[in-house]
């Protein structure tokens, strides 16, 4: 049976997430290519697509910069296209994103970016509405499933009328929020890709140019906002408090309403931008109070506020610039419920049968963040600590940056050996940067090998033109693991690397390059100890996949000796206090493993200072060969 991500049928109702509808708009609308970069939560869109048998090519990119190129020259060449990334990823995206918004469009170009507020993924709690505005691009935003679905397929028709991508916002809440859908028609548009030649559209040569650029962008978007007049909808209802709500905000206006049996004056906000002025004056005519409520920032309260000091009877504003909406985390059914009971002077009661007066505090469980069983990474840190050690160094006190993706993880307990996380590739960067303010070497950066091929090559040659004396730790587990196991251009296919980092690395001048195995304990420790006391620019890989996508299958197990166990009371520092491995369990006064989810990985075997973690005697083989 044919997925309903490409059946067609059309007027068939379907359950959706967020990300399905997008992914099956795309379908719909005759899209030719679907690119981006691996981020929560907009990734499963392409992972969707992969999957289907369509005419449709979706691929990753390198990164979000590179993802828009590619897609901008696909739409000036006439295609449709849809480009995906999460909000940090629009910052690297949008030195293109700009230029592009002022070169303008040719085959419809929509920018999915997906935006954390409450920062369920990280890394920041940014509201990308601000790009629609920098760009001078029409910005849409969705309130469901249905309408991530509908918005999808007009945003590819708007685009292409004015000739200018526009934005699909959305929020993780939002692209994992499951509804009902009713599934449009395929259409398929068979074109050929073609290009124009045109200096003054496509390129920024002279400022006569760039000015007239500018403007062409300004009338595309007051001409978009013509266009999706009827995207935003006014209920007037003759109440004296009214309510303007975008995204999910207005769905959980409406359950309030319903479950409340309450009708008030109300807009449904569908354009962060443009804002719907002439609506927003309509409504301020007729109430006397105003609540806003949007995700994240006061964008639509601004506008909202902005018509009331020109308003005759100026009611007043209620959000987040007063104080009554946080700026701080996502809205919820229940907070809604507040604020409109603060607006309208009564209490309105919960809206579920639940008391949702539960102290948080009691219902945080106690657990550390930390790599999986068996994970690489663990033993690459430990062995990492361990050469300090031995180099007589302070782990405490040597800095060592962080990067984004799983090694990150080297912050927490036990290991607390990473000291910042800013962005993607950052790590090399931000090393250098403390070796120029004269800290005391060494200083380690760190980061994955999704991370290096997305960002850290320039800042290596960088590091490599200033003659620095430069650790370089890159944690090579064969996938994008963080955001659900892309490949990365080093995932091997087969035994087959496809762009082994070693090589990239020595092909700009790093001179020396190590590639070991972090589970062959002793060996990391020595290639540590060396890279820590080289001079120059070195790099030493450590490389062996992620365990929860390719689980080790060895045919040996590893298990506690609980008469030589020392147990909580007579260890100094227990096993699973210097690891944190979940695979180590406390029993009564001592230590198991827990067989079901050990990876066999052996570091346990390593540090267990009793000797009392063993595995059989094919493991005590293979210790002796190194692994």
């Amino acid at each position: 049976m044919n997925s309903p991500i490409v059946i067609d049928s059309p007027g068939m109702e379907v359950i959706f997430s967020g990300n399905e509808a997008v992914a099956r708009a795309c379908v719909e609308s005759g899209v030719a290519l679907v690119t981006g970069y691996p981020g929560t939560p907009t990734t499963p869109v392409i992972e969707i697509l992969r999957k289907e048998k369509t005419e449709l090519k979706a691929r990753w990119a390198i990164n979000e910069k590179v993802a828009v190129d590619i897609a901008a020259g696909h739409s000036w060449a006439g295609l449709r296209t849809l480009v995906t990334m999460k909000m940090s990823g629009l910052n690297v995206a949008s030195d293109t994103v700009l230029s592009v918004a002022a070169s303008g469009t040719v085959g419809g170009l929509v920018i999915y970016v997906g935006d954390d507020p409450n920062v369920y993924y990280g890394m920041v709690e940014q509201d990308s509405r601000y790009y629609a505005l920098l760009s001078s691009a029409p910005m849409l935003v969705p309130a469901n499933p249905q309408e991530m679905r509908d918005f999808t397929n007009y945003a590819f028709d708007l685009s292409e009328r004015i000739g200018g991508p526009v934005f699909l916002r959305s929020t993780t809440v939002l692209s994992y929020t499951y509804g009902k859908v009713t599934l449009g028609e395929i259409r398929r548009l068979r074109q050929k890709g073609h290009f124009t030649f045109d200096v003054d559209k496509y390129t920024k040569a002279g400022s006569i140019r760039c000015k007239k650029q500018h403007e062409e962008a300004l009338h595309r978007v007051r001409e978009a906002e013509e266009l999706t007049e009827d995207l935003n909808v006014m209920f007037e209802a003759g109440s004296k408090v009214g309510v303007v709500a975008s995204s999910l905000a207005w769905d959980y206006l409406e359950e309030v309403l319903f479950k409340h049996d309450l009708d008030l004056t109300r807009l449904k906000v569908s354009t962060a931008h443009p804002v719907p002025r002439d609506k927003i004056r309509r409504l301020l005519r007729t109430v006397e109070k105003v609540l806003v409520l949007e995700e994240l920032d006061p964008i639509i309260e601004n506008a909202v506020r902005s018509e009331v000091s020109r308003a005759e009877n100026r009611p007043a504003v209620f959000g987040k610039d007063d104080g009554l909406v946080s700026r701080v985390g996502d809205l919820s059914p229940d907070l809604v419920r507040r604020h409109l009971s603060a607006v309208l002077g009564e209490e309105l009661e919960p809206c579920r049968g639940i008391d949702l007066r539960v102290d948080i505090e009691e219902m945080k469980v106690g657990r550390l963040l930390t790599f999986c069983a068996g994970c690489p990474h663990r033993n690459s840190y430990y062995a990492l600590i361990e050469a300090m050690k031995e180099l007589g160094l302070d782990p405490t006190q040597t800095v060592v940056t962080g990067d984004i993706g799983c090694t990150i993880l080297g912050i927490n307990e036990p290991f607390n050996i990473c000291w910042t996380e800013v962005s993607m590739g950052n790590s090399i960067g931000l090393a250098t940067g403390f070796l120029e303010a004269g800290l005391r070497k060494p200083v380690v950066a760190t980061l994955g090998d999704g991370t290096f091929y997305h960002a850290a090559i320039p800042a290596i040659l960088d590091a490599l033109a200033t003659a620095q004396d430069l650790p370089i730790i890159i944690l090579d587990n064969n996938w994008a693991a963080m955001t659900g196991y892309q490949e990365t251009l080093g995932t091997r296919d087969g035994t087959q690397m496809r762009i082994p980092i070693e090589k990239v690395v020595q092909g700009i001048g790093v001179r020396s390059v190590e590639v070991v195995n972090p589970y062959r304990y002793r060996k990391s420790i020595r290639a540590f100890k060396k890279i820590l006391s080289a001079p120059g620019v070195n790099v030493l890989i450590l490389r062996a996949p992620c365990v929860a996508r390719e689980p080790r299958a060895w045919d040996w197990s590893v298990r506690v000796n609980q008469k030589k166990c020392p147990g909580f009371e007579g260890c100094e520092r227990t096993c699973i206090e210097a690891l944190a491995c979940p695979a180590l369990v406390r029993e009564g006064d001592t230590v198991k493993v827990a067989q079901e989810i050990c990876m066999s990985c052996g570091l346990c075997v390593h540090y267990c200072p009793a000797d009392a973690v063993r595995g059989n005697l094919l493991w005590a083989k293979r210790r002796r060969v190194g692994i």
